[in-house]
């Protein structure tokens, strides 16, 4: 099988069966993945516009017995419009492509449509827009400007982001990375394999968005405090709790990213104020009396905010899904507050760009929950290290959220959420 097609066999695994990219078993050779990722992931982010561009050259409707060539059409423009390869061997390749999975037909019809595609580079260099359901989770929480921002950073290779045990500054500088306030090392050669880098052997850091490392960064000092770290795995914000002295129990439905979670921890050396167990959250919750000084609660989500590293989510996500999701979290929030110990507190956040599973659920909770309240942020918050500032318009009205153009010159920043409660009942001891 030929790179090319097995690119589009992933494509179209990924965007009809709904399933994220980073969770297929590849088959790509390794000196292939560069290609395979810059291909898909570009073919992801350029979607819509390249879309809308075939659909205006079509004569006629392609039939659902051939819908393969969708994808052979989206892979192939891709190439030609935002990669190096040359026009004449792109056009070829995916002309024998049609041939071999469809017909000599719709071979000539890949054949002209892509002829037509080299004729439009510049006008699409520059082209990016979301799907309209995309835009429908978005318009009632932001400005159509805000969403030309965000749509824009489809254009960014996202960076990526490191957050250390300790001595970030050392780190920032032995990776050659730009340091942020909070301790992230962001770096400065993205396409370098992470567990070649040094200090990956040693333990000395994990892979973690900006965005996702800040909620924990907002907690001081946890040192010694007894912590519930639900819905844990993979286990980066589990990892910035042990590093900070926490004693954490750590909760997982999934066995296996349970696993995940205790291989990471593992390498990182950090393991010893660490238990972990395979459970729902609420169901674990219901059956025990423990009270804790923290409960993290990374929620179920969307995850529409992570949808600069895995765009196919643009093409998942759509607000009957999030308004689903919303009971979950509801329920989650509801029964961790009853474990929380006096002046305990909990720590809500979610990957979803969507107001309403972050700001709206927290109105919901404190509404009906009064012996709660939150715990304000400000810009002062982050200011650990000297490293760069972050966007301080993080911070909105007592809650932490991102989003994708915040520190864009530097990179950008998934989107996020955070809300910090506190437990506030005289009565409980």
């Amino acid at each position: 099988m030929s790179l090319r097609i097995q690119c589009i066999q992933t494509l179209k695994k990924i965007l009809e069966d709904k399933v994220f990219f980073n969770t297929l078993k590849s088959d790509f050779k390794a000196q292939d993945t560069a290609f395979a990722n810059k291909l898909i992931l570009t073919a992801l982010r350029r979607k819509t516009v390249i879309d809308k561009l075939i659909n205006s050259m079509l004569v006629k409707k392609i039939p659902q017995k051939n819908k393969i060539l969708e994808h052979v059409l989206l892979a192939g423009s891709t190439e030609i419009l935002y990669m190096e390869t040359p026009d004449y061997a792109v056009i070829n390749e995916y002309v024998n492509i049609a041939k071999k999975m469809t017909d000599k037909f719709s071979s000539s019809m890949v054949n002209a449509l892509l002829h037509k595609v080299t004729l439009h580079k510049d006008k699409m260099r520059n082209a990016v827009e979301f799907p309209k359901s995309f835009k429908q989770i978005l318009t009632n929480d932001y400005t159509k400007e805000q969403i030309s921002l965000m749509e824009q950073t489809l254009l960014i290779e996202p960076p990526i982001d490191l957050t250390t045990r300790e001595n970030p500054n050392l780190w920032a500088q032995r990776l050659n990375g730009t340091l942020f306030e909070n301790g992230t090392i962001r770096l400065n050669s993205p396409r370098t394999k992470t567990n070649c880098l040094d200090g990956f052997d040693k333990g000395a850091w994990w892979v973690q968005d900006l965005a996702a490392s800040l909620p924990v960064c907002l907690l001081g000092d946890i040192k010694d405090k007894k912590v519930l770290d639900m819905c844990a795995a993979p286990g980066g914000k589990t990892a910035q709790l042990l590093a900070k002295g926490a004693s954490v129990t750590a909760l997982d439905i999934s066995s296996e990213r349970l696993k995940t979670l205790e291989e990471n921890i593992s390498r990182l050396n950090l393991n010893q104020k660490l238990k972990t167990i395979r459970a729902d959250g609420i169901e674990y919750l219901e059956n025990t009396s423990d009270l804790f000084d923290i409960i993290l609660l990374d929620v179920p989500c969307s995850a529409t905010g992570t949808f600069r590293k895995h765009p196919e989510v643009l093409f998942f996500k759509t607000l009957h899904d999030i308004k689903t999701l919303q009971n979950t979290q509801q329920k989650m929030l509801q029964t961790a507050s009853s474990h929380i110990k006096q002046s305990g507190q909990i720590l809500y956040c979610t990957c979803s760009i969507s107001r309403l599973e972050g700001e709206e659920q927290i109105r919901i909770f404190l509404k009906e929950n009064p012996n709660f309240q939150l715990f304000s942020f400000d810009d002062k918050t982050l200011h650990l290290n000297d490293g760069k500032k972050i966007d301080k318009n993080i911070f909105d009205k007592q809650v932490l959220r991102t989003l994708p153009y915040y520190n864009e010159g530097d990179g950008g920043m998934d989107s996020f959420f955070a809300a910090r409660l506190v437990y506030k009942n005289n009565r409980r001891k």
